[in-house]
């Protein structure tokens, strides 16, 4: 076997262009498949988490009627009292409860229709990080004649209004009569969904609640988990102590961002197979013009007595060596590319249109260490089946007839 080796490490290196060709192909094919894997992987990745730390939570309980219905009337039966119980139980990192309900933002210009979350400044900024994604403005400081709102950058556009801006909410009260309120622009957020700021608007509870007449309201309660990954579990828990609520996770709040990422992992490796099926044609061309081309040679061998299945696992072994030479180049180069890429990032072309989408301008790259190794499986497959054609040429090589050949 030693010798085989020897051997089929000597045939390699013959032409030691087209070796190097065939190598660079695999090493460049191998970092353009964990290249456009990562990039995929990154964007869902980074839209999930930025829906899930600033805008939806792990999880969220309203009253039945609310989902339907986002109105000031159905809130959560001692709704408050409710928040505090949960702020106590041990997996759960932060709670925010709210006053939420549709209305119409008018500014001196323009006007739309927006969706008001009464928050409490403290609690909200645990769970979405609020204050952090402030642009400008303060973070519901009190001060002023009026109370202040927190809009998103698109909506400020929009209504061509700045800090300082005062702005007209128009909303139901708990008794679904019409009530007109004046706030003061106080800050202004940017977050990676433009349609979340063009659509939603952030006051203080308290004011919010007294202007519905209703002071201890809460439409929806907001429920970070210390192990996002018992999101599930959790839900159904707090589903079965509080049978009258409607308690929903983030895969359930947001099911399209759920089933891209359930997906995921089938459609990066389908990109990675795509990519290294073409380049096997050119392992196994490449193999193949090598039989060709030793065609006296190899009939020489069995004529002077190598079996054929030695002849067979000699080929065998060439494209493996040169499968395992590719794909170690191509692995330890996507690596190094992709953690030189975390660093700097990517921006996108169309950033300004991804953004629309909830998707980052700048994408820093990332994958599982798993991929490294599913990717160097994947390799080693397809380079055994380029080299069966080539290796079952070989043997049916008549001895006498290749001997003869020049």
């Amino acid at each position: 076997m030693k010798t085989l080796i020897i051997i089929s490490w000597r045939n390699i290196w013959r032409n030691r262009t087209r070796s190097i060709i065939i190598i660079l192909a695999l090493v460049l094919g191998i970092m353009g498949g964990i290249f456009s894997a990562a990039m995929r992987l990154t964007a869902e990745q980074q839209q999930m988490e930025d829906a899930l730390k600033n805008q939806i939570s792990h999880i969220q309980i309203h009253h039945p009627g609310f989902v339907a219905n986002p109105e000031a009337s159905y809130s959560i039966p001692r709704g408050s009292e409710l928040a505090e119980e949960l702020e106590q139980m041990d997996n759960i990192w932060a709670v925010s409860a709210r006053t939420v309900f549709d209305g119409m933002a008018a500014s001196a210009n323009m006007n739309a229709g927006v969706r008001i979350k009464g928050v409490n400044p403290d609690s909200e900024a645990h769970t979405t990080s609020l204050d952090e994604l402030l642009e400008e403005g303060t973070y519901f400081t009190g001060e002023g004649r009026l109370p202040g709102v927190i809009i998103g950058r698109e909506l400020a556009n929009d209504l061509n209004c700045h800090t300082g801006s005062r702005m007209v909410l128009t909303f139901q009260d708990k008794n679904n009569n019409m009530v007109h309120a004046s706030f003061r622009v106080e800050g202004i957020y940017t977050m990676t969904s433009k349609d979340f700021e063009r659509r939603t608007i952030f006051a203080h509870r308290e004011v919010i609640n007294s202007h519905i007449d209703h002071p201890d309201a809460v439409t929806e309660i907001a429920i970070l988990l210390n192990d996002m990954e018992q999101y599930r579990q959790a839900a159904r828990e707090f589903q079965e102590v509080w049978p009258d609520l409607k308690v929903r996770h983030w895969a359930q709040l947001a099911p399209s961002r759920y089933h891209n990422l359930e997906i995921l992992d089938q459609v990066l490796i389908w990109i990675l197979v795509i990519i290294l099926l073409a380049i096997s044609f050119g392992l196994l061309n490449t193999i193949l013009m090598s039989i060709l081309e030793r065609v006296n040679e190899l009939g020489l061998l069995m004529a002077l007595g190598m079996k054929r299945s030695k002849v067979f696992s000699m080929v065998m072994l060439e494209t493996a060596m040169i499968a395992i030479i590719g794909g170690i180049l191509g692995l330890l180069s996507s690596y190094a590319m992709i953690q030189i890429l975390n660093t700097s990032g990517v921006r996108l072309p169309g950033a300004e249109g991804m953004e629309e989408f909830g998707y980052a301008s700048v994408l820093y790259p990332d994958i599982p260490v798993s991929f490294y190794f599913e990717t160097a499986v994947v390799v080693i497959i397809f380079a055994i089946l380029a080299a069966i054609y080539p290796a079952w040429k070989a043997i049916k090589i008549p001895p006498a007839q290749a001997v003869r050949q020049e």
